[in-house]
């Protein structure tokens, strides 16, 4: 890493822990690059979840969407599953809460301290150790963020949590509404399963979409690790609105967190400019997975 872009995260962290210019959000943190915004992270002052509420390409293009009215708990770049029968996913009746109760930055980014809450409780079911960091990325038509989950019992916790949830439960991101009607593509060229009406299910090291926003065209794709527990299936979904999600297929086989053994997670989301073929999204994908 270059000595200007230390200089430049080490001003992020002076930002993220709330001595940086003032947000917009109470609650706002945003990483910049170049003294411009990036990533825009929402932690306080919002009901149910913290989440990215902006992902910003080189050229400043956001793509992500935020509480739209036909899916109010669509939240930008979120995480969400259910944990111990209490869904965190849907904002309705009964739905749990995640709480973020410290948050402080890291070299490239913010790492928050999250307690995911069933409606009313007093303790936590689970604690979460999110880290969200804008990393350098090799393409510089491209912004690359990486995010990490970390889900353990709190402490004196002998029961296991099940986690589980809906097909598209995980890492998802709604698109901002231009880009609505995109096409997909994974690594592995597989078109998947329709699961009903425009949704599908592919499998794949990574998945990308390709759309507008308001004429000017952009490239995402989300990275599944290696290391993660299991292989990533995407969610994709380009009508009635485009929204992709990591998951693992939690519908169909349920994870446990057990006693000191951690749920560990690790995506990477990359932003383009101009619309990327697949050449170019694998050597971003191959580069991301060698840090």
């Amino acid at each position: 890493m270059s000595m200007a872009l230390a200089a430049t995260l080490a001003l992020l962290g002076a930002a993220v822990i709330g001595h940086g210019r003032p947000p917009t959000h109470d609650g706002a943190v945003r990483l910049q690059r170049n003294g411009t915004d990036v990533v825009e992270y929402l932690h306080r002052g919002v009901p149910f979840k913290p989440y990215v509420a902006q992902l910003r390409t080189p050229g400043g293009v956001n793509v992500l969407r935020d509480n739209v009215a036909d899916h109010r708990h669509h939240h930008g770049l979120m995480f969400a599953v259910r944990a111990g029968g209490v869904n965190f996913w849907e904002e309705v009746a009964g739905c749990g809460t995640q709480r973020s109760v410290r948050l402080r930055a890291t070299r490239e980014g913010l790492r928050d301290t999250i307690e995911w809450l069933a409606e009313g409780a007093a303790s936590p079911m689970l604690l979460e150790d999110r880290r969200i960091e804008l990393k350098r990325s090799p393409d510089p038509d491209a912004t690359l963020i990486e995010w990490r989950t970390t889900l353990t019992l709190p402490r004196g916790t002998k029961t296991p949590v099940t986690i589980s949830g809906a097909h598209y439960h995980g890492l998802g991101m709604r698109f901002v509404q231009s880009m609505d009607g995109g096409t997909f593509e994974n690594a592995d060229g597989d078109p998947g399963v329709v699961f009903r009406g425009e949704e599908r299910l592919m499998p794949g090291r990574w998945c990308a979409y390709r759309a507008a926003v308001d004429g000017r065209e952009v490239t995402v794709a989300m990275f599944d690790h290696p290391s993660n527990p299991r292989p990533a299936t995407w969610f994709t979904m380009p009508r009635a609105f485009g929204y992709l999600a990591a998951t693992l297929r939690l519908h169909e086989s349920p994870m446990e967190v057990l006693p000191g053994k951690p749920l560990a997670l690790r995506y990477g989301v990359a932003v383009w400019d101009g619309k990327v073929e697949r050449d170019r999204i694998e050597r971003m994908y191959r580069s991301w997975v060698r840090r």
